[in-house]
């Protein structure tokens, strides 16, 4: 009876999936049958998976046809990758993974850049540290963007720069990580307003 929201937990950010709905509607109109790609990037901390599972069922619902690259190892959670599968479906888009981050990014519309943990190394962090060290190469850079439709970058912020993606990606004109980050207030506002 009593409405409850939720600012993040380890499995589901979804707020910053309302905010990058609004983010991704208002760049691309209709973004039904367009290319979401997000790609895991090196971060030198373990990081949850409720960001990405968010940012990947976004898209889905919005009917993208949503690509997730990864380094091998680094997979998410079978089961709600099989909830966000149906969803991609029923919104005519779908779901893909990959281990190539020049595959995922050919033609895409819209990358986003997230770091998350391993699933096989939850809890071992030093253990996690080690095998991620060489992984660095997995970063956006001007290169990889070249390869996309002229693609708009987005990171759910904070970001850490020359490590997730390049000052050259994220300075340049393709990239919205302002705009998302306010629309996360007017997602949350209009969500307040709906509940009130």
């Amino acid at each position: 009876t009593v409405p409850l929201i939720n600012m993040e937990s380890n499995v589901w950010h979804p707020c910053q999936g309302l905010g990058d709905t609004m983010t991704i509607k208002e760049k691309l109109g209709n973004p039904r049958g367009k290319k979401f790609v997000l790609t895991w990037a090196y971060h030198p901390k373990a990081l949850p998976m409720a960001v990405p599972n968010s940012q990947i069922l976004a898209a889905c619902d919005l009917g993208m046809n949503t690509v997730v690259v990864y380094p091998k190892g680094w997979d998410l959670d079978p089961q709600i990758m099989k909830t966000v599968q149906k969803r991609a479906e029923k919104a005519g888009g779908s779901l893909g993974f990959t281990n190539s981050m020049e595959e995922a990014f050919k033609n895409a519309h819209v990358i986003c850049a997230k770091s998350w943990g391993a699933l096989k190394y939850y809890g071992q962090w030093e253990k996690e540290k080690e095998i991620k060290k060489n992984l660095k190469h997995w970063i956006v850079d001007d290169n990889k963007m070249s390869l996309t439709h002229n693609a708009y970058f987005m990171h759910c912020l904070p970001v850490r720069r020359n490590i997730e993606v390049t000052d050259k990606v994220i300075d340049s004109k393709q990239s919205i990580i302002v705009d998302q980050a306010e629309n996360r207030m007017w997602a949350q506002m209009a969500l307040l307003l709906k509940i009130i």
